[in-house]
């Protein structure tokens, strides 16, 4: 190791004397059949010189030896103008002796024609022979000249005329490659270079032209799928041609150690880029499998070859991978051949350049196995490179015309979408607004059997008729409320409507209004919970329907003496609700569609049992919406079971939860007689004096439903009609009504546009309204109650319900009279105390400047006060009274009595200054109602 040193340091040095004796020993006397012939370097050669057929190659097995021992030993002598060194971790010497007799030459390069070469040791004897000169030059990337140009690895030497030198090269390369040596003058060497500039900056220039190309028309132009795979393996295989020259490596990075992989991870990748070619746009579904199932094999080996190469830089992954793009691109030309023949569609626009591409790196990679040593197959690659390039332009214009084409087409075909899709959204605008009006239409009628069935079951209990006609009425109404659900659900309007609350105890009382339905069929009915309390998130309306259609089919289906056993499971996820009866059962080959629409078990013609086929269609798709999971199992003869599990959880249902709205709980049958307060209803329903009723403005279209309602409520109060919206706010700006009761769905104006004029107009805002409608879904009430409703009641309705909603909205107003009463108008209630509308602050608050401004005009009357609020005497009125409970007249001396109490506690003036001050003209009637007012005389206040 010491003689290596001292050699490639150029340097004598007493320390190794003996070493450097038995150097020239053994370089003097060395037989001269040993050394290779001289090369010689004349003037009338032409100059660079191709001296690869002069060397002689020397394979060191073991990768160890240094040039004193590499000198004494047998070197094989080249019999070709080229060399191929295998992938190996071998090194390999290379020998050959110069010898100048240019007199006008003395500097030299020596090119090793591979820019791939890992690792070169250059030695070169000086002129005495007894030393070598060492030069070490590893996989360019620094030194190279031009980021964009090829450049191969050189030497520069000095040869003087006359001269003879012996020269050693080491090659350590992991991966194989092929080259030649190559001698330049200084001036030959220059030429050179300037020619590969001006052929490798064409060449590149194209490359680069055709990457960019590619790449924007497949961004912004032709945007069809095969264009932009194709696309995607140019940008691939122009990195890969960049890494088979050294170009990729030396622009990522300057170490050399990672440039060499880097190169291999792009030149390798061209296999990728041909492989995801042919994956996406070959017919392979006309193909046997196994032919994509060995492309992916492919793609997927390339991918793991070129990451293990960074770890584990070894000659076999370098050559598995020269054998992964050789036997792919003899595999992919040969499919392609095969669906030529086969007559399979290859797209021959794309095809043509992709096989010419094909085959050019087939040329360029095979020879490194050394099956092909054909000297110009490397001009060939070039030739079918840039033929592809030429091609694939020449294409393109076709390639244009037919994504014109197919644009055209997919733009009429695009319309055509949207016509349909505008014809289809019509027909379902068209079939949800039949829906919801046919509902209206329904419930009215079913309003007009249903209450008065309640009202005279109440007053004949023994005719059994009304209890029959009334129960039919209830399922009518049922059915048409399924309809309704299925209709929302097609046209994708069903939402959930989430709230937090004990699932439990919703449940249980769910399950137990069904018993006495069991008692009445002599069904035994049992059901329990794992969980006695559990605050879960759930669709109370929903969940409420699926319960009750599943038990409903149970108590059809199940005869008498029959069992029914329900069984509610609480995971940490999950609510799982198991329904399993006694009944008739389904067979086997009908379970697969019973939850089909308008779908029966029993379709005989003679059918024992009744239905629609409607319930358990809307039980399944309800329990989706619900993102849940519905199983049955069922045999004829032994009953049914229905399993139904719903997460319940807050992960998945919390950004859902709806806190304005309360959970709803099942309650037992209760009459409404239990609730009502007659004495209170009465009591309301008279007005000052005792004497006048409170208006009550029924806004309706339907002549039948108005007569009901007015008989409903004829006897307390005074009832006035309208048949439409319009007519309705025309008469509630007339009458100021005490409370409204408006239809939703109603022409000319809806109660939805009503309302919102009602409660929007300074003269009518304070009015309780009450809407009626057949839609009751949390959408249509939270609409409604955002335009101002005051309450909500869905047809078909309870006469007494309706009263009592009346007669709260109308004790809520009471109770704000009083707290007004209770303050004064000097002093209005913060609506944060209040529950009244915020608009009678602003009203109150602008009557009171009014006041104020009038309050020593003892002539200040109705009519002026009226004027000055910009409404009629009857408005403000009406307005005064439902706000504060007062009169006009009352309202203005109560505002000038608390204002003079308010000057005499200031001590601004003597008593009779101050009655006049607020209005009052008579000294006597000021005292007088002061007193009444305060229980004290002025006098006393002061």
């Amino acid at each position: 190791m010491a003689l290596e040193k001292a050699i490639e340091n150029k340097m004598i040095m007493n320390k190794y004397k003996w070493s450097r004796i038995i150097l020239f020993t053994l370089f003097c006397f060395v037989n001269y059949e040993g050394y290779p012939q001289d090369i010689i370097l004349s003037s009338d050669q032409k100059l660079p010189i191709n001296i690869t057929t002069s060397i002689e190659i020397f394979r060191d097995s073991s990768a160890q030896l240094i040039l004193g021992q590499a000198i004494t030993k047998n070197y094989q002598k080249s019999t070709k103008d080229h060399f191929i060194f295998p992938y190996t971790n071998d090194t390999f010497w290379v020998r050959f002796k110069l010898k100048n007799t240019n007199s006008q030459n003395r500097n030299w390069f020596l090119v090793w024609g591979n820019p791939l070469v890992e690792q070169l040791d250059f030695y070169i004897s000086d002129s005495t022979n007894q030393r070598f000169l060492h030069k070490q030059q590893k996989i360019l990337t620094l030194e190279k000249e031009r980021k964009m140009i090829d450049q191969e690895p050189k030497f520069a030497f000095e040869l003087g005329p006359q001269q003879t030198k012996t020269v050693y090269i080491k090659l350590t390369s992991k991966r194989g490659h092929y080259g030649n040596l190559r001698i330049h003058s200084a001036e030959s060497h220059y030429k050179s270079r300037l020619d590969d500039y001006a052929g490798q900056s064409f060449f590149n220039g194209l490359v680069i032209f055709r990457l960019f190309l590619v790449v924007s028309l497949s961004l912004f132009v032709i945007k069809d799928l095969p264009f932009r795979l194709y696309s995607l393996h140019t940008v691939i295989k122009t990195f890969a041609f960049w890494g088979y020259l050294n170009i990729a490596g030396p622009l990522y990075t300057d170490n050399p150690d990672v440039a060499k992989k880097v190169d291999f991870l792009f030149y390798n990748s061209i296999t990728m880029g041909s492989g995801l070619f042919i994956l996406f746009t070959l017919a392979l579904n006309k193909l046997p499998k196994w032919h994509s199932i060995l492309i992916g094999f492919i793609l997927v080996f390339t991918v793991f070859d070129g990451i293990i190469v960074f770890f584990d830089y070894q000659w076999y992954w370098l050559k598995a991978g020269l054998y992964t793009i050789v036997f792919s691109a003899i595999y992919f030309i040969i499919l392609y051949i095969y669906c030529i023949i086969k007559q399979i569609s290859i797209g021959k626009y794309y095809a043509l350049p992709f096989i010419l591409g094909l085959i050019s790196y087939f040329l360029l990679y095979v020879r490194l196995l050394g099956w092909i040593e054909y000297q110009p197959i490397y001009g060939i690659a070039y030739l079918l490179f840039m033929g592809e390039i030429f091609v694939f332009v020449i294409f393109l214009g076709r390639i244009f015309r037919n994504t014109e084409q197919n644009k055209r087409l997919a733009e009429q075909q695009l319309t055509f979408n949207i016509e349909q899709s505008a014809r289809l959204k019509e027909l379902d605008t068209l079939k949800t607004t039949f829906f919801a009006n046919i509902s209206h239409e329904f419930r009215t009628p079913l309003t007009l059997i249903l209450s008065p069935l309640n009202d005279l079951q109440r007053e004949f209990p023994k005719r059994e008729i009304f209890r029959i006609m009334q129960q039919n009425a209830e399922r009518l109404l049922a059915l048409i409320n399924q309809l309704l659900d299925l209709s929302k659900l097609e046209a994708g309007k069903m939402t959930v409507e989430i709230q937090q609350a004990d699932l439990s105890q919703f449940l249980r009382q769910l399950l137990a209004s069904f018993e006495s339905l069991a008692q009445s069929k002599s069904i035994v009915f049992q059901y329990e919970q794992s969980h006695p309390t559990r605050i879960d998130y759930f669709d109370a309306d929903k969940l409420e329907k699926i319960v009750t259609n599943l038990l409903s089919n149970a108590f059809k289906f199940t005869p008498e003496k029959g069992r029914i056993e329900v069984r509610v499971d609480y995971t940490e996820r999950d609510c799982i609700i198991k329904i399993k009866d006694s009944g008739i059962g389904i067979a086997t080959e009908r379970l697969p569609v019973i939850f089909d629409r308008f779908y029966q078990a029993d379709q005989g013609n003679n059918r024992n049992f009744e239905g629609t086929g409607i319930g358990l269609a809307l039980v399944k798709e309800l329990v989706d919406v619900l993102r849940g999971r519905i199983e049955v199992k069922s045999e004829l003869g032994k009953g049914s079971t229905f399993v139904v599990t719903l997460p319940c959880d807050a992960a998945t249902w919390s950004q859902y939860l709806n806190k304005n709205e309360p959970v709803r709980m099942v309650e037992k049958t209760a009459t409404f007689e239990q609730i009502v307060n007659y004495s209170v209803l009465e009591g309301a329903a008279a007005a000052e004096g005792g004497l006048d009723l409170p208006i009550l403005l029924i806004v309706e279209d339907n002549p039948d439903l108005r007569q009901y309602v007015r008989g409903i409520f004829g006897e307390r109060y005074q009832v006035e009609e309208a048949q439409d919206g319009e007519e309705g706010l025309r008469k509630a700006f007339e009458l100021v009504p005490d409370i409204v009761i408006c239809d939703l769905m109603m022409p000319h104006l809806n109660g939805f546009g009503f309302c919102q004029a009602l409660k929007t107009d300074p003269r009518t805002n304070h009015i309780p309204v009450v809407m009626l409608t057949a839609k009751a879904t949390l959408e249509d009430r939270l609409e409604g109650l955002t335009l101002g409703a005051d309450d909500y009641l869905a047809k078909p309705f309870s006469s007494n319900e309706l009263q009592i909603r009346v007669q709260n909205l109308l004790q809520q107003r009471r109770l704000l009279q009083q707290k007004y009463g209770q303050n004064g108008v000097l002093t209005n209630p913060s609506p944060a105390a209040l529950k009244g509308p915020s608009m009678d602050d602003v009203f109150l608050e602008k009557a009171l400047k009014v006041v104020e401004r009038s309050i020593a005009d003892s002539n200040f009357d109705v009519e002026t006060f009226a004027e000055a609020m910009s409404m009629t005497s009857v408005q403000l009125r009406r307005k005064l009274k439902a706000i504060t409970g007062q009169t006009v007249t009352v309202f203005v001396r109560n505002y000038r009595l608390e204002k003079a109490a308010e000057l005499l506690r200031s001590r601004a003036g003597t008593v009779s200054d101050i009655a006049y001050q607020v209005g009052f003209e008579s000294l006597p009637y000021f005292s007088k109602v002061f007193q009444e007012r305060f229980g004290k005389t002025p006098s006393e206040w002061n």
